[in-house]
């Protein structure tokens, strides 16, 4: 059976973003908006001339561990492209709230290496809904180019849950992928402000990482640590000691990370330059983050 298609998409240049206040304000209607026929826009948003600031990359690097020896942080490039990914879940053709869509997983993939300084195109599409056990998820593409030369890309999944499809066809339950033995790298004590620090730095001001209080808004007994940010401090944490010349990594997120928390970092080596992870609880039981990591030195 064919994939779904997506209509030819309008294509939108952002030249200046609105202030992240104006883009949550703009999923907060979505809350009240009615379940209609699940139709994603036919939507691509340019950000044309995006320039790579090393105090923006510092500050992002301090609050997920990466070190200047690394260089631009292969997940940096993720939040430059979120206010576009926040714009297009909050577009009014989006069928749902911003604010009820789950991340199921997030790959990024480094093709060149990126300095501060450098200007960067960032192209983002909403791929067609698949769907899913739990409801219907779809894929944010983001694609950079950098005067013209595809530089770095990533894909992320979300669910909406409770969604039926029209669609006969249906996606049967997936098995857990076989884990590798790991072993136990780190142990890390997330504090209460974690959210809030790591949302100054990139730009993700979602409320249910911020405050307990409006964590419990939406269901969650308190604050969460972002996804993005989980992944991103375990690349840091397995990161090779230099810049790399090119680095590609998978992460599938798991059971919610609770702030103030502990956390451990897992991992096992099937070559030099590869990693399999897992974040786990303070006992190594249960899951917040599995995936892949790996490099190419210059």
């Amino acid at each position: 059976m064919h994939a779904p298609t997506m209509p030819r998409a309008r294509t939108v240049v952002i030249e200046e973003l609105p202030p992240p206040a104006k883009l949550y304000g703009r999923a907060l209607p979505g809350l009240f908006r009615r379940h209609r026929a699940a139709e994603l826009p036919a939507l691509r948003l340019i950000r044309p001339n995006v320039k790579l600031d090393a105090e923006h990359i510092g500050r992002y690097a301090r609050v997920c561990g990466f070190i200047p020896e690394h260089g631009v942080p292969l997940t940096f490039p993720h939040v430059l492209a979120f206010p576009l990914h926040l714009m297009m879940l909050t577009d009014p053709s989006f069928p749902w709230s911003a604010l009820g869509v789950v991340h199921l997983s997030n790959r990024v993939h480094l093709r060149q290496p990126l300095a501060a300084g450098q200007a960067l195109r960032i192209e983002v599409e909403c791929g067609p809904l698949v769907p899913h056990q739990k409801g219907q998820a779809f894929t944010l593409h983001t694609r950079i180019y950098r005067r013209g030369e595809a530089v770095w890309d990533g894909d992320s999944v979300y669910l909406k849950r409770g969604v039926r499809s029209e669609s006969i066809a249906t996606v049967p339950e997936v098995a857990e992928a076989h884990v590798p033995l790991l072993a136990r790298e780190a142990r890390w004590q997330l504090p209460a402000q974690l959210g809030r620090d790591y949302a100054k730095a990139s730009g993700d001001f979602n409320p249910i990482h911020l405050h307990t209080l409006s964590a419990k808004a939406f269901g969650f007994p308190r604050a969460i640590a972002h996804g993005m940010w989980t992944l991103a401090r375990t690349l840091a944490a397995l990161h090779p000691s230099k810049a790399l010349a090119s680095g590609q990594a998978h992460g599938d997120f798991k059971l919610p990370l609770y702030l103030p928390g502990d956390a451990t970092l897992w991992s096992a080596a099937p070559s030099p330059t590869a990693r399999d992870f897992e974040v786990r609880d303070e006992a190594g039981d249960r899951p917040h983050l599995r995936g892949q990591f790996e490099w190419e030195l210059p």
